[in-house]
């Protein structure tokens, strides 16, 4: 029986790929008089918070707080948006699972994009960013600062599922021993999970349904 449900935050609770990839644009070509490509965004992407700034901005400046600021300036002109029925789903769900998040994001931009929201981040065990280890996604020791806290209210690995939209989010949870299902938003990753027999569902009322009402993870 499934008792903690753990997410991804990017592209899996909320747009962020489609949001952000705008803010990108914009703050390079206002701040840097330059212009930056899909592709070169699509080599930074998922990458831990700091790593990623400095692999989009790193040939204009080596300044990791300056970076930060510009980006955080120019990420608060786009709201990021969140997935239909992400946060309605948690809601309800309060009272029966313990829920959490573990990201390769920092964990200011994701309180701060809760709040703008107005998401409780109350309804959350943990809020895991890239400062909480030295380690990030594919890297399965990444979990292991949620499962610690998860393991104080005797929950154990075989009662947990990870919940994420990339091949990284499923290498590290299954190497970890937590049970996996994936969200394909888009088609980005489906012939992935598709080709590894991986299950994976198209929206959170599919979520809903695969969980709690077919109780796959038992």
């Amino acid at each position: 029986m499934i008792k903690a449900i753990i997410f991804d935050y990017d592209d899996t609770l909320v747009q962020t790929r489609k949001t952000r990839y705008n803010t990108i644009y914009k703050l390079t070509k206002e701040i840097f008089k330059a212009n930056i490509t899909e592709k070169e965004i699509d080599e930074a992407w998922g990458l831990p918070a700091e790593a990623f700034l400095l692999k989009l901005f790193g040939r204009f400046s080596k300044d990791i707080h300056y970076l930060w600021s510009i980006y955080i300036e120019f990420s608060k002109k786009d709201l990021n948006v969140p997935h239909l029925y992400a946060f309605e789903f948690i809601r309800k769900y309060q009272n029966s699972f313990r829920f959490g998040i573990v990201t390769s994001s920092s964990e200011k931009v994701v309180i701060r994009e809760l709040s703008e929201l107005q998401i409780n981040t109350n309804l959350f065990l943990q809020i895991q960013g890239s400062e909480h280890t030295t380690v990030h996604k594919p890297n399965p020791m990444v979990f292991q600062p949620m499962y610690a806290l998860l393991m104080e209210e005797n929950i154990n690995k075989n009662e947990i599922v990870y919940i994420g939209d990339s091949p990284a989010d499923y290498e590290s949870a299954s190497q970890f021993g937590f049970h996996f299902l994936g969200i394909a938003h888009d088609d980005r990753h489906i012939r992935y999970f598709q080709k590894g027999n991986v299950a994976f569902v198209r929206s959170f009322i599919d979520i809903e349904n695969y969980l709690i009402y077919e109780q796959i993870f038992r």
